[in-house]
C-alpha cells in the first residue's frame, strides 16, 4: 500500500529518557512526510510540555495504571474518530492498553521494545520492534515467537548534529579547567545504568597525578542522586564530578566531552552513546544487551565487563594516555553512525513495516 498513513503514537512515561526522545523524534519525521500522526500520553508527564512544543496532535487522558478501563475507552474511541491505521505503542503500560485497544477496533497494533523487558505487556500487540538483537533475543528466551520481533536499530538524526559547538559554555557554566580531560555519562540515575561503578573507577584515576584536571559530566536525573553525591564526598571527588542534572538539550555536553562512559549492567541500546559516536567521541562501555551492537570494542570504543569498577578504570585510562587512539575511534565510531545508525534509515524502516503490519491485517480472515 501507498499514501499517507493515520497513525497513533502511544507512550506512558515516567520521565524523559531514549524511548520519549524516540517517540518524539520520530513522530516529527513521521508528520514531515506527510502523514497524520496524533501522539497519545498520559496528562502531567514531563514528555507532554515537549511534544507540545514540537507542534505535534496531542490527546492526554489521564491514565491510571495498566489496566485503565476509562483510558482503555478513550483510546477506543479515538481510534474510531480519527480512522486510526496502526497504533505504535512505547513502554509497558501503552503497549498493554494500546493493543487490547486495537483488538477492540479492529486495527493492527506494533510495539516497540526498548530495553530488556519482560514480554507480559507486550504479548498482545501483533508485531513487534526490538531495538536490538539483545532485546530481541531476550524476548524470544521467555517464548516469544522471532517471526513476531522485527529489528530496528535507534537512529541518530545526523543533520542536528552539525550545530555550532557550545562546549565554551558548558564549560564556562559547570567551571570546568581548561584544558582538562572530560568524560561524560548520559542517562537516568537509577542502578542499572552503573554510575556508582563509574564513581568507582574515577576514584581509582583520581589517584594518578597525570590526570589532577580530570572532570567527570553527569548528566541525568533520578532517585540515586544523593547516593552519587555521598560517594562524591566520600571518595574525595566532590571537585571534579559535576551533577549537570536533567538536559533537555544534551549535545553541548557531548561536545564538551573528550570520552563517553556507558557504565550500565543493563542496556536495551542506547541513543547517546550513538549520539556520541555521531560527534566523534570514543566510546568506553559495559559489554551488556544491545551495546556491543552498537560499539566495536578496538575500533570504536572499548567493551569492559559489568560491575568490574577496575576494568572500568583502566580502559579510561588507556585511552587517556593515548588520546591519538581515542581520537581514531571517535572518527570510526562517526563513520559508523552514518552508515548504521542514520534516523532516516530508522524511519523508513518503520514506515515499511507500519504498511506491512496494516496489509496483512486487512488481507487475514
Amino acid at each position: 500500500m501507498t499514501g499517507p498513513l493515520r497513525i497513533v503514537q502511544y507512550i506512558t512515561p515516567s520521565h524523559i529518557g531514549g524511548a520519549e526522545v524516540h517517540v518524539s523524534a520520530l513522530s516529527e519525521r513521521l508528520r514531515a512526510r506527510g502523514h497524520q500522526v496524533t501522539v497519545v500520553c498520559p496528562k502531567g508527564r514531563a514528555l507532554v510540555a515537549e511534544l507540545a512544543a514540537r507542534g505535534l496532535r496531542l490527546r492526554t487522558p489521564r491514565t491510571m495504571g495498566k489496566l485503565d478501563p476509562v483510558t482503555l475507552a478513550r483510546l477506543v474511541r479515538w481510534l474510531r474518530q480519527d480512522r486510526t491505521q496502526v497504533i505504535h505503542t512505547h513502554l509497558s503500560t501503552a503497549s498493554l492498553l494500546g493493543s487490547f485497544a486495537a483488538r477492540m477496533r479492529g486495527i493492527p497494533a506494533l510495539a516497540t521494545v526498548h530495553g530488556l523487558n519482560t514480554r507480559t505487556c507486550f504479548n498482545w500487540a501483533h508485531a513487534i520492534i526490538a531495538v536490538s538483537n539483545a532485546v530481541k533475543q531476550h524476548l524470544v528466551a521467555q517464548g516469544m515467537a522471532p517471526d513476531r520481533i522485527t529489528i530496528v536499530h535507534n537512529g541518530v538524526d545526523l543533520r542536528s548534529m552539525s550545530r555550532a559547538d557550545e562546549s565554551a559554555s558548558v564549560k564556562e557554566t559547570w567551571r570546568i579547567p581548561a584544558g582538562a580531560p572530560v568524560l561524560i555519562t548520559v542517562g537516568r540515575l537509577t542502578p542499572k545504568k552503573g554510575h556508582r561503578d563509574l564513581m568507582q573507577a574515577l576514584a581509582s584515576l583520581a589517584r594518578d597525578p597525570r590526570w589532577s584536571n580530570l572532570r567527570l559530566l553527569i548528566v541525568g536525573a533520578g532517585a540515586l542522586l544523593p547516593a552519587l553525591e555521598r560517594d562524591a564526598e566520600w571518595l574525595g571527588l566532590a571537585e571534579r564530578v559535576v551533577f549537570a542534572g536533567f538536559q533537555r538539550d544534551v549535545l553541548p555536553f557531548l561536545q564538551a566531552a573528550d570520552i563517553f562512559v556507558l557504565p550500565s549492567i543493563q542496556e536495551g541500546l542506547s541513543l547517546s552513546a550513538l549520539e556520541a559516536m555521531a560527534l566523534g567521541k570514543p566510546v568506553v562501555a559495559c559489554r551488556v544487551g544491545g551495546t556491543p551492537e552498537v560499539v566495536v570494542d578496538g575500533e570504536t570504543g572499548v567493551l569492559v565487563s559489568p560491575s568490574q569498577p577496575d576494568e572500568l578504570g583502566d580502559a579510561l585510562a588507556r585511552l587517556l594516555e593515548e588520546p591519538d587512539r581515542a581520537r581514531a575511534m571517535g572518527e570510526a565510531g562517526r563513520r559508523r553512525v552514518r552508515a548504521a545508525f542514520d534516523f532516516e534509515q530508522m524511519v523508513s524502516k518503520i514506515e515499511d513495516i507500519y504498511r506491512r503490519v496494516i496489509s496483512h491485517h486487512a488481507a487475514a480472515p
